[in-house]
């Protein structure tokens, strides 16, 4: 029994020694293209989060890691001095300028092909029982349930799961493959009143955050995003310390950082407003973060060839007012997240004129009609995320 034991653990430090000496410097130095993707993707995942660096810095050298993340300071480079600028770009509301409910409904819901959406209320009466301009539909089950069959999509390609004309909302399950085959999964808002977007803060703004849903519930809201990044000591952080610009139905709380970060919100005009701005009267409600994906109909991230996957939230606006807010799962099985630069794809295919990052990580989470309907990744495994200083918010 002690030569079995003893052959065991002599076979099992040869294999050690070997992996130390012969797969670890492969693993690290080989210009193998399959290899150097992964090792890519692991060091860009890893040091894109707040806590889980040391993934990354204690087992590669300083030196990989600085080559690696290269990437991410020439895509910094390239967003110094951008400021959005709605001039001649903003489109009228077709909304305006038809009048039948019908077509209202479908004048603000272009998204939807009107022959499907009309056999889909034909096989279901109910929905169009109190008229268009009250229609309610809600599909939507658990946050982590993916590959719905609802046989509505949008002209976009992705299955709708809710619309809500009372509230201009249309949401619809946003799937694929991004970095390496990997699934990704989450929900996009399409928001047709931009009036009636906002950030709300938690009720103990500068010493304890809340929970998104609680927000959503305060502000008496039917929609709702986490925004701001927040200070998070060691990972223990309570949410209320905002980080960065924030600016809630007028009311400025606290200046900007800068240094590379973006001012994102909407003016009095209802535009969502980007950049780095000297001037900041003009906003009525805005949050501070980065980096920024499209700007002016350019999109600043396409072919930075950062991979990373992590859990996002982005917010974006294209030409007709439409504002697109979309939450990715990360870190789960059934979506390992989205890379920023797919995340730039998706506004684009939304028509996004100005869009931008906001906090990601364990903090993205959309709640809807009072429930959490992505699903948050948090060490405590917590269904309604993390507490935050602040969300953008939809009445």
């Amino acid at each position: 029994m002690n030569g079995a034991k003893h052959r065991f653990a002599l076979g099992l430090t040869c294999f050690f020694l070997i992996g130390i000496t012969v797969v670890y410097p492969f693993l690290l130095y080989t210009p193998n293209a399959f290899v150097t993707r992964w090792r890519e993707w692991y060091i860009e995942t890893a040091m894109g989060t707040m806590t889980h660096q040391w993934l990354a810095t204690w087992f590669i050298p300083e030196n990989i890691i600085n080559e690696v993340m290269t990437k991410r300071y020439l895509m910094n480079q390239k967003q110094e001095g951008i400021v959005s600028n709605w001039d001649g770009a903003w489109e009228e509301n077709e909304e305006d300028t038809v009048e039948t409910p019908k077509d209202k409904f479908y004048a603000m819901f272009s998204e939807l092909d009107e022959s499907e959406f009309e056999r889909f209320l034909a096989d279901n009466p109910e929905y169009l029982e109190n008229g268009y301009d009250q229609i309610n539909i809600d599909l939507i089950g658990e946050p982590s349930q993916t590959h719905y069959d609802t046989g509505l999509k949008t002209r976009q390609g992705d299955t709708v799961l809710a619309v809500n004309a009372e509230h201009g909302i249309l949401i619809v399950e946003q799937t694929g493959e991004d970095t390496l085959g990997m699934e990704y999964a989450g929900k996009i808002a399409l928001c047709k009143k931009p009036e009636n977007i906002f950030v709300g803060t938690s009720e103990g703004l500068g010493d304890y955050g809340s929970f998104v849903s609680d927000m959503v519930r305060d502000y008496d809201a039917i929609l709702g995003i986490n925004a701001s990044g927040f200070a998070d000591f060691d990972g223990n952080g309570t949410g209320g310390t905002v980080y960065g610009f924030l600016k809630s139905r007028g009311e400025k709380y606290q200046d900007a950082v800068g240094d590379g970060w973006k001012i994102i919100g909407f003016d009095n005009e209802d535009h969502l407003q980007v950049g780095a701005f000297n001037d900041t009267s003009s906003l009525r409600d805005a949050v501070e973060f980065h980096p920024a994906l499209i700007i002016n109909g350019e999109n600043l991230v396409a072919g930075t060839g950062l991979n990373e996957q992590q859990p996002r939230t982005a917010i974006g606006q294209a030409k007709d007012g439409t504002v697109i807010m979309m939450v990715v799962d990360g870190r789960q099985m059934h979506s390992f997240g989205i890379s920023i630069e797919r995340c730039g794809e998706i506004m684009e295919q939304y028509g996004a004129y100005q869009a931008s990052m906001l906090d990601g990580g364990s903090s993205s989470v959309m709640v809807y009609r009072g429930r959490e309907i992505t699903s948050p990744t948090t060490l405590s495994q917590n269904e309604e995320g993390r507490y935050l200083p602040d969300a953008f918010l939809v009445k």
